[in-house]
């Protein structure tokens, strides 16, 4: 049995062109079950004869259209010929890269430069952004050379080299810095509009630091590493993080997260974190004003906790006879809920209560 894969190619223009990208054959009498289906191998090979097929007419109809001013709509001439090969996710390409005259109406300032590359703006890096991206995806997952390992067996393109995949996922961490800094841009643009309208609530900023153990090759053994969440007036949360020894200028992406959540300098801005100085002094010290401290729910708890585990122990005195340790006991359960609601005086009320009773409790079971 033979199975024949053919493409057919359609122009801007009309033109059709048929080529024949490979052909397959299995015995069907003698069949075992490696014959069934397409092998890896034979599945790259016709991977990357499908993508030198399109890429190469894409290539030439793209450079066809370049070569038309559009100024003038005058068809310009070819300055020399020359081959450039573009890595792919499914293969090396080799295409052609011609030179293109500049166009007299164009270049009547005397351009020292009197040719283009019409390629070199497509594909400035001779590599498409999908195979850039899944090299960086990979690399940031895996060690460099197991990545690269991991490509070259699964699809056509070039056994790329760890330092090529580690190049490529600083390029994509710069882009991604630059296209961030580009929306917080314009989220800030977006957001003072819309202060001018309307008066925006604070936003809220919950962080949290941690030590997560470090890689052998380091100096120390462990990296502090801080994480966070803003949330604004409508509940839309933007996450970010951060090594404080690893990153440059953490107050202005502490500010730049801020800001792309509606923050205005000048507005209030509640921070809750477990209660650490450094925490909160680093919005203060991104934003440039006060902020409202909160402590975290778990970390509150803990310290109300410390009330109920004393009641809890005045029963080994052998008093829960007496009346107060129950009602001791019922209120500083509720004296979280006073904190965590922002009842601060009621609540300085109740743990003065609660200290006269726990007194009681003491004089009532005597000495110990």
């Amino acid at each position: 049995m033979e199975w024949r894969i053919k493409l057919e190619a359609k122009t801007g223009w009309g033109e059709v062109t048929e080529v024949e990208i490979a052909s397959l054959s299995r015995r069907t009498i003698a069949a075992t079950d490696e014959d069934v289906g397409m092998s890896l191998t034979e599945s790259k090979v016709i991977l990357a004869a499908l993508q030198q097929a399109i890429v190469t007419t894409q290539i030439d109809e793209y450079v066809t259209c370049a070569r038309v001013c559009r100024s003038c709509l005058s068809f310009l001439s070819i300055r020399d010929r020359r081959s450039r090969k573009l890595q792919t996710l499914f293969g090396t390409v080799v295409v052609s890269a011609p030179r293109i005259r500049v166009c007299a109406c164009i270049n009547e300032f005397g351009l020292e430069d009197k040719s283009v590359s019409p390629l070199a703006h497509l594909l400035p890096d001779r590599c498409t952004p999908e195979l850039r991206r899944l090299q960086a995806e990979l690399g940031s997952r895996l060690s460099f050379r197991e990545a690269g390992y991991m490509l070259s067996t699964l699809l056509p393109c070039s056994p790329p080299t760890h330092s090529s995949i580690r190049n490529r996922l600083g390029r994509v961490a710069d882009d991604l810095d630059e296209r961030y800094w580009q929306l917080a841009s314009e989220a800030r643009t977006l957001a003072k509009a819309e202060t001018e309208t309307t008066n925006r609530s604070p936003v809220t900023v919950i962080l949290d630091g941690a030590h997560i153990r470090a890689i052998p090759t380091t100096q120390s053994r462990l990296v502090d590493v801080t994480v966070g969440k803003v949330l604004d007036s409508k509940g839309n949360s933007r996450r970010f993080g951060f090594a404080p020894r690893g990153a440059a200028a953490i107050q202005d992406t502490l500010r730049a997260t801020l800001i792309a959540q509606g923050w205005q300098p000048g507005s209030a801005v509640t921070v809750i974190s477990d209660g650490e100085p450094a925490l909160r002094n680093l919005v203060k010290l991104a934003t440039g004003e006060p902020v409202i401290h909160i402590l975290d729910w778990w970390h509150l708890s803990i310290r109300v906790q410390h009330i109920e585990q004393t009641i809890v122990g005045m029963r080994a005195l052998e008093a829960p006879a007496h009346p107060t340790i129950s009602f001791a006991a019922a209120e500083a359960g509720r004296l979280r809920h006073l904190l965590w609601n922002g009842y601060a005086e009621e609540a300085w009320q109740l743990v003065h209560t609660i200290q006269s009773w726990v007194r009681r409790i003491f004089d009532f079971a005597g000495p110990v």
